[in-house]
């Protein structure tokens, strides 16, 4: 072979071996064929430790995707870093960040594809995960068979022990003489009732929940907590103090003035006090989403708790309700209103005097019993913000406004009671006891779902 063929021959060696290593993947390329997914999780986390054995099978199983997860109090600057990115205040984990959308928290039961506005993410059923994974990488995955879940029933049977109390009166009915006893007997039938139903809910399937959830219209929920709400021993005491004071003016026209401007402005006072409850509650709600309603539901089953206390022992240690100082300074308020009224026959600026004093006191009233009265409203806010997707809109306001007149109904039905009747009344004991047991009840109800299930005010 001469020398120039061997050098012809060196050539296109050299010329197909480059072109052998251009036309070969490098690492780039490839790098660029894997689905990198984002995990981020807690050491403390429950969900994340059932999400964590999922991403670690994908991770190990399928190389087309590669799960990168980071626990969020040892990489704070790559958490920080993914938040700003996309736009979260909120730092509630497990958050799954799959190309351009992100899923927060998780749960084993399949799902529809969610949105939660409050968390600025999709929710996080185990099928939607899989299936943006899929979809982003083009794979197919398949889960080994121990993993699959069998869906369970409704758990009807927690009823049975409420149902066995109830068909035991009967027998049980020579010993309950006493109106105490009867109480004790009532009132622990009605907790069981509530305890086995919030028991139920949370014995139920998150997908189950969330399902009945969004079927029940939100009106009717608004509805039956602002009428709940208007039930209020508080609010009943003083409107009664004022109405019966005014018997005393023998004008019929003069109590019902008195008694619409009252309401109205305790209807316009409750109005401005949840509207200012949602401009702080979705603040918090959007940072520290399920921790502050864990707290918010702690707070209104204490109260819920106290209320029940209050059918049974009344008024005994603590007490959400107006105390005897309370009601006499209300009382001397009222009376000074009655005798401007009074007077006003020789001098009608005393009746607009009147007028404004009533204002005043509907708003002290207010004021003071927000402790009786600041709890299902907090209820309200919980759901409210997230179906308005913050409250401080026109939806919120428009809400808002439903829900301040519908907590006037019950107010307005005793006030049309007084005109028709034009008799002293007051709110008797017996019927204090079982306002409180009531709302004691709901509230007991509601705190413990903002605790375990808040799924089921994500109504609508």
């Amino acid at each position: 072979m001469t020398f120039d063929r061997m050098l012809k021959f060196l050539l296109s060696c050299l010329l197909w071996i480059s072109l052998l290593f251009t036309i070969q993947p490098n690492s780039a390329w490839a790098a660029e064929d894997v689905l990198d997914v984002y995990f981020f999780y807690s050491a403390t986390c429950p969900h994340c430790m059932k999400q964590e054995p999922l991403m670690e099978y994908i991770d190990e199983t399928y190389d087309e995707v590669r799960v990168l997860s980071y626990e969020v109090t040892q990489s704070p600057s790559i958490w920080e870093e993914f938040r700003r990115e996309y736009d979260i205040t909120n730092a509630a984990v497990p958050r799954t960040f799959i190309g351009d959308i992100s899923f927060i928290g998780y749960t084993e039961e399949d799902g529809e594809l969610e949105y939660n506005p409050v968390y600025r993410g999709y929710s996080g059923y185990r099928n939607q995960i899989i299936r943006a994974i899929e979809e982003e990488a083009h794979i197919d995955i398949l889960l080994p068979e121990e993993q699959s879940q069998p869906s369970s029933g409704l758990p009807w049977y927690v009823f049975s022990l409420s149902g066995i109390y109830l068909v035991s009166y009967p027998f049980i009915r020579n010993r309950l003489q006493t109106a105490q006893k009867k109480r004790y007997w009532m009132g622990g039938f009605l907790a069981l009732l509530i305890l086995s139903l919030f028991t139920f809910v949370a014995l139920t399937p998150d997908t189950i929940v969330r399902g009945f959830a969004q079927s029940l219209p939100f009106p009717l929920f608004v509805t039956t907590i602002a009428l709940a709400d208007g039930f209020n021993p508080c609010a009943f005491a003083v409107l009664i103090i004022l109405l019966s004071l005014l018997t005393y003016t023998k004008s019929r026209r003069d109590m019902m003035a008195i008694g619409t401007t009252f309401i109205a402005t305790s209807a316009v006072i409750y109005f401005v006090f949840i509207m200012l409850m949602i401009s702080v509650g979705s603040v918090f709600i959007e940072r520290y989403g399920s921790l502050f309603m864990w707290i918010l539901g702690s707070v209104i089953t204490i109260a819920g708790i106290i209320n029940i206390k209050d059918y049974f022992f009344f008024k005994k240690s603590i007490s959400l309700t107006l105390s005897d100082k309370q009601q006499a300074t209300i009382t001397k308020k009222a009376g000074s209103i009655v005798r401007d009224l009074q007077r006003s026959n020789r001098d009608r600026r005393l009746f607009f005097t009147a007028l404004g004093g009533t204002v005043v006191l509907a708003v002290f009233v207010n004021l003071i019993e927000l402790g009786c009265t600041a709890i299902l409203p907090t209820v309200y806010m919980a759901s409210l913000v997230q179906y308005c997707r913050g409250g401080l809109n026109g939806c919120g306001v428009s809400w808002t406004i439903l829900y301040a007149g519908i907590y006037a109904i019950p107010l307005f039905a005793i006030l049309a009671n007084f005109i028709y009747s034009f008799k002293s009344s007051r709110v008797t004991e017996q019927q204090g006891r079982v306002l409180k047991l009531v709302g004691g009840l709901f509230m007991l109800f509601f705190g413990l779902v903002m605790i375990v299930k808040p799924q089921l005010l994500l109504l609508g």
